[in-house]
């Protein structure tokens, strides 16, 4: 079993919460999805075997604007999700996700929080941690995707 913890949309600003340091130092992976090329730096500065990350639209980079992870056999395709136009549907995503054969494909841009499975493809948005305060906590189990979306404000 491998624990991995999702976030995007951080925007300049990494919250100061012990329950998500905690997240960090406890979990296998940590995923930030972009918009927030500040805190990608932070991050792997403090974790630099854990995390995997793509950048953003707001991020000025355009370097790493997707990439693949398999974990215990769970492919997972990651990027910001603008040049998938997410903000309008998950359809390109889901194509996307089809053709390169992801099990899970998570994304960020919107800041809304999201999980939906589309006959055995998971689309996945964590949400802003900045502006909605939510990430994604997912396990990987047996081949199994196991997401729950975490709010910081409860």
């Amino acid at each position: 079993m491998k624990n991995i913890i999702v976030i995007s949309d951080t925007h300049g600003r990494l919250p100061d919460n012990e329950i998500l340091w905690e997240a960090f130092d406890n979990c296998d992976y940590i995923f930030h999805l972009g918009d927030g090329a500040r805190e990608i730096d932070k991050l792997k500065a403090a974790y630099p075997n854990k995390l995997r990350y793509v950048y953003g639209n707001a991020d000025g980079r355009n370097d790493i604007q997707e990439c693949v992870v398999e974990i215990e056999g769970v492919k997972f395709f990651l990027t910001h999700g603008h040049n998938y136009k997410v903000k309008s549907s998950d359809l390109d995503l889901h194509m996307k996700g089809l053709q390169i054969g992801a099990d899970c494909c998570l994304h960020g841009h919107v800041h809304n929080p999201s999980i939906n499975d589309y006959a055995g493809l998971k689309i996945i948005d964590p949400g802003s941690l900045t502006y909605a305060k939510t990430y994604c906590y997912m396990s990987v189990v047996d081949k199994k995707i196991l997401a729950k979306i975490v709010n910081l404000r409860t």
